[in-house]
């Protein structure tokens, strides 16, 4: 595949596609040596095959290959000590002031690294499913025939839930997880959410219960960050790679939703065709991402994955295992970030940050509380036809709003259906606030 895309993270055959990706090991070796020297859903298929007031980006294009059958906590962890006791330690104290030699260096970033991979892989597993398709029709066999599909997971709870990938078991007959020890068990599918591409799944046998991982905090990742990534590439049995946080706060559409995921984390670990679900680890061995997409040229891996935050996890997955599904607000407006251009042109000060509002969704909860939209009016700024004329949002219940994607994140993580909040906008360039009721977002 030639264009561009934004590839899921799976491996198999699926009856209308068949993408292949390769990953690249990517590493940031050079950044965790100076540290220490100073301080995605598998297919394989036998052969037989937006609303207007959705806040969305383009689609994103999916892709299946084909299936085979924290530093210092880390540190802890394998010497035993406290930060406190690591400072004072003569290890430290070369790092600090002499400098630890090259070996030396070596063999801590190895014991870190193979410590966060021994504590947490018995909490990651391997996922094998099976799909039943039913085709027929001219010039094709009738009949049942099953595709394959493989991703990873991690443990959610003590309770047998595990996290993955909705992409992974969606449309799933039998779900077979594998531990890292071999054992294996079945699984079924308890709740699934198209809009984060989240699902959970609960091993059935209760005889197997694997402990749970350890959660970080997404929303303390910033760029150079140490990612680390596990999970059964491949369907070989797990593997570990790592690189670097590469960005935070992008956002993805997942291939079956309409809606757009916020705060997602960009990272250059490698992920391979069956990490899909798997755990994106901090430096402390925590998940703060679900590793979920990948974006490519050629479908093959280039450096860029994409991971579903954690913080996001922590709201859908407790409503995922309650009541099989997760209720999103709703505000009901299709906007664009203000651009210094856009702002010029509608006599406000080129520095004006916030969301221009479009369109407002027909008896949404926007149009009940009078947000206006600019109703397709436009302006020609330097041979480019921009929008001009509707309401620009600049601020929520008192928080900053620098764009569309810092509206999605608050809305979706801050506010539930039925809660009222209190918008802040420019009318006219008039500042102004209006109180919106949120409603729940169309299935």
């Amino acid at each position: 595949m030639n264009a561009r895309g934004i590839y899921q993270l799976g491996r198999g055959i699926a009856l209308k596609w068949r993408p292949d990706i390769v990953a690249v090991t990517a590493a940031a070796a050079l950044m965790l040596l100076l540290a220490a020297a100073t301080g995605c859903g598998t297919q394989t298929s036998a052969p037989p095959d937006a609303p207007a007031v959705a806040l969305t980006r383009p689609a994103a294009v999916s892709t299946a290959a084909p299936a085979t059958s924290a530093l210092s906590a880390a540190a802890e962890a394998q010497d035993g000590g406290t930060d406190t006791e690591a400072a004072a330690s003569p290890a430290h104290s070369a790092a600090a002031g002499e400098g630890l030699t090259e070996a030396e260096v070596t063999a801590a970033h190895d014991r870190i690294m193979t410590g966060i991979y021994e504590r947490t892989v018995p909490s990651v597993v391997g996922l094998r499913v099976v799909k039943t398709l039913v085709v027929g029709g001219r010039n094709m066999p009738q009949g049942d025939f099953f595709a394959r599909a493989a991703g990873s997971g991690f443990v959610w709870d003590d309770q047998g839930h595990i996290l993955t990938n909705r992409h992974v078991v969606a449309g799933a007959d039998r779900i077979l997880v594998t531990l890292s020890d071999g054992t294996q068990a079945e699984a079924v599918v308890v709740g699934a959410d198209a809009d984060s591409d989240l699902a959970v799944i609960r091993i059935t046998d209760e005889s197997v219960r694997p402990p749970p991982i350890a959660l970080g905090d997404s929303d303390l990742l910033k760029t150079g960050q140490l990612a680390i990534a596990i999970g059964d590439p491949f369907s070989r049995g797990f593997s570990m790679t790592s690189g670097i946080i590469s960005a935070v706060g992008r956002t993805i559409n997942p291939q079956d939703s309409t809606f757009s995921v916020p705060r997602v984390v960009q990272h250059d670990a490698a992920t391979n065709p069956g990490n899909s679900g798997g755990p994106l680890l901090n430096r402390n061995g925590e998940v703060v991402g679900i590793n979920t997409q990948i974006i490519s040229d050629t479908g093959v891996f280039a450096g860029v994955g994409l991971a579903v935050p954690i913080n996001l996890a922590r709201l859908v997955a407790p409503a995922l295992i309650a009541d099989g599904r997760y209720e999103y607000p709703y505000i009901g407006i299709r906007g664009t970030s203000l651009s210094r251009d856009i702002a010029r042109a509608m006599g406000l000060p080129a520095d004006t940050r916030g969301v221009l509002v479009l369109d407002v969704g027909r008896d949404s909860a926007a149009a009940r509380a009078g947000l206006r939209g600019a109703g397709g009016r436009t302006t020609l700024v330097n041979g480019a036809e921009l929008p001009v004329g509707g309401d620009v949002i600049t601020a929520i219940d008192g928080a900053p709003v620098a764009g569309m994607d810092e509206l999605l994140a608050y809305v979706v993580e801050h506010t539930r259906p039925g809660d009222t909040a209190e918008f802040a906008i420019l009318r006219d360039a008039a500042p102004m606030t209006i109180s919106i009721t949120m409603g729940a977002r169309p299935r």
